[in-house]
């Protein structure tokens, strides 16, 4: 049941004077999860945003590295880091552009 179920019965039960379905209800409402579905798909596409910049700022390590390491040993691991992080960004550029479809 939703929030506003609950509610309705809450109101229901004080317009009949049931004072112990009353508490029922409201101890029913405290131990009901607060958020909403929308409330977890805006949390989730904070998460998400939250995983690509920190995606990008390992992207920025990365070429900087790279960049004033010329010569290394690394380079070729630091570019297979890079590839797989390049991977991983588009994959999450494309689950938020979903939610961001889907929630309009």
């Amino acid at each position: 049941m939703s929030v506003d179920d609950y509610l309705d019965l809450l109101n229901y039960a004080k317009a009949i004077n049931d004072g112990q379905w009353q508490e029922e209800i409201i101890e029913s409402l405290k131990n009901l999860k607060a958020s909403t579905p929308l409330e977890k798909d805006e949390q989730s596409v904070r998460e998400l945003w939250s995983r690509f910049d920190d995606v990008n700022a390992s992207l920025l390590d990365l070429f900087n590295k790279l960049r004033e390491n010329e010569g290394s040993g690394e380079q070729s691991r630091w570019k297979e880091e890079i590839w797989e992080l390049k991977l991983e960004r588009v994959k999450l550029s494309n689950k938020i552009q979903k939610k961001y479809i889907r929630t309009i």
